[in-house]
């Protein structure tokens, strides 16, 4: 049951405004003069963006990693998400640090309403089979830098490590990633600007049990 989405998020101009203004000495030192500058920076950002996901749901699957290393888990949803190839040129053109981390700070704003999409599509997808989704964890993150993430992927659970370096390539291929332009190379993603997850499911819980 693998889906393959090309799909849009809202530009979220004046919540991501917000954020951002709460960083002044930051955004001061990366030139910003107004409000409606900013604002502007935000909106040329969203311009970048050209979102995709697969995801597809897993029952009993028992992945070896290695001759010591396995994946187990009963019901789930693998997902990866990227927001495209056309942010990181745009960060190499930024000169100036403080601008270039107030840059990954909208980028990791829009990588949340992504990974929040998507985890909310397989939230459907669970229910209509009586099941409910549990907690997002994730295998790949892209490194923050100095930026301050916002809190689903800051505060998210990760797989440990030296699993999720073995993990990433193999799920990537089980998803048939590569039909969003996604790849692993070294650690990491290409584009950089992606996440890769699982949805945990379980059966609902009938009414009246707990």
């Amino acid at each position: 049951m693998r889906k393959i989405k090309r799909f849009k998020i809202a530009p979220r101009q004046r919540e991501i405004l917000r954020r951002l203004l709460r960083e002044l000495p930051l955004l001061r030192r990366a030139g910003f003069t107004s409000e409606a500058e900013v604002s502007a920076f935000i909106l040329s950002i969203f311009k970048l963006l050209d979102p995709g996901v697969v995801y597809e749901f897993n029952q009993d699957a028992h992945w070896e990693l290695d001759e010591e290393s396995t994946i187990h888990k009963e019901m789930f949803s693998a997902c990866a998400v990227t927001l495209g190839a056309k942010a990181e040129p745009f960060l190499a053109t930024l000169t100036n640090e403080d601008r270039k981390t107030a840059a990954m700070i909208v980028l990791l704003e829009f990588l949340k309403s992504a990974v929040s999409f998507v985890a909310d599509l397989v939230k459907e997808q669970a229910e209509k089979e009586e099941c409910e989704t549990q907690e997002v964890q994730f295998v790949y993150l892209p490194p923050f830098g100095l930026a301050i993430a916002p809190k689903l992927l800051r505060e998210a659970a990760l797989l440990e490590a030296p699993l999720a370096q073995k993990a990433l390539p193999v799920i990537l291929e089980k998803l048939s990633a590569g039909k969003i332009d996604l790849s692993a190379q070294e650690g990491s993603l290409s584009p950089f600007m992606s996440a890769v997850f699982l949805v945990p499911w379980q059966k609902s819980r009938k009414k009246g049990k707990k």
